[in-house]
């Protein structure tokens, strides 16, 4: 079974996270001290986008992984 929803689009802030997934919150305390800096109204839902990661069969190498972080904000 396969669904499909539309996502609502916006204004965000990103950055490309490069590296394990353990070491996402890093990159999170990177990308709010900027909204944080530009005094800028976030809205949820964050999101991410798994660029590159584990395959179907290899794990690979996390240090490798990209991840978006989306950090939608107000306009």
């Amino acid at each position: 079974n396969i669904s499909v929803r539309e996502l609502k689009g916006g204004k965000c802030v990103t950055l490309i996270h490069k590296g394990s997934y353990d070491n996402l919150s890093e990159s999170y305390k990177k990308v709010f001290a900027y909204v944080n800096e530009k005094e800028l109204k976030t809205k949820l839902p964050t999101r991410e986008v798994y660029l590159k990661g584990p395959g179907m069969i290899f794990k690979g190498n996390p240090n490798n992984y990209l991840t978006e972080i989306q950090i939608f904000i107000d306009e």
